[in-house]
C-alpha cells in the first residue's frame, strides 16, 4: 500500500476537490466506487474459474490414478485365479501365501480371511484402502463440486 501521511492525503483531497469540483465529487466518488466493485468481482470470478479449473484437472488426475490401481488389482486377481486353477489341475495345494483374497469389494479387502496375514496381503490391503479412499474423495468431489472456502 501507499505510505500517504495525513499531510499528503489532505493534499490530495483539496487537488481533488479543486480540479472536479465540491457539486460533481460525490457522482465520482459514486463512479470510482461501482468501478472498483465491478473490477474486483470480476477479478473475483477469474480466480473461481481457474481454482475450479485445477481442481477439475486434479480430480481426472485422481480418477485416472484410481482407475489404473483398480485395473492392476483385476489383473493381479485373475493371475492369482490363474495360479489357483493350474495347481488344482494339477492336483497341488496352494501356500497360504498365494492365496488370492476373497473377492470383495476394495474397502472390504482390508482383513483377508482366507490366509494369514502375510507382506504381501498387507501391501495389496493398504492398496486396495488407498483406492477406496481416492474413489470416495473423486466421487465427493463431483457430487458436492470444489472447495470454495476460500472464496
Amino acid at each position: 500500500m501507499a505510505n500517504l501521511g495525513l499531510t499528503e492525503m489532505l493534499v490530495v483531497f483539496i487537488l481533488v476537490i479543486v480540479f472536479v469540483g465540491p457539486d460533481d465529487l460525490p457522482k465520482m466518488m459514486r463512479f470510482l466506487g461501482r468501478t472498483y466493485g465491478k473490477i474486483r468481482r470480476a477479478s473475483d470470478d477469474l480466480r473461481r474459474a481457474f481454482t475450479l479449473e485445477v481442481d477439475k484437472v486434479d480430480a481426472e488426475a485422481r480418477a485416472g490414478e484410481i482407475k489404473r490401481r483398480r485395473e492392476a488389482l483385476l489383473a493381479r486377481r485373475k493371475e492369482e485365479a490363474a495360479k489357483r486353477r493350474e495347481a488344482e489341475a494339477e492336483g497341488e495345494e496352494l501356500a497360504p501365501e498365494t492365496v488370492p483374497m476373497a473377492d470383495k469389494p476394495i474397502g472390504e479387502a482390508a482383513q483377508p480371511s482366507i490366509a494369514p496375514e502375510t507382506p504381501e496381503h498387507t501391501e495389496l490391503a493398504e492398496k486396495a484402502l488407498e483406492d477406496r479412499r481416492l474413489a470416495d474423495e473423486a466421487r465427493s468431489d463431483a457430487v458436492f463440486g470444489a472447495d470454495e472456502e476460500s472464496a
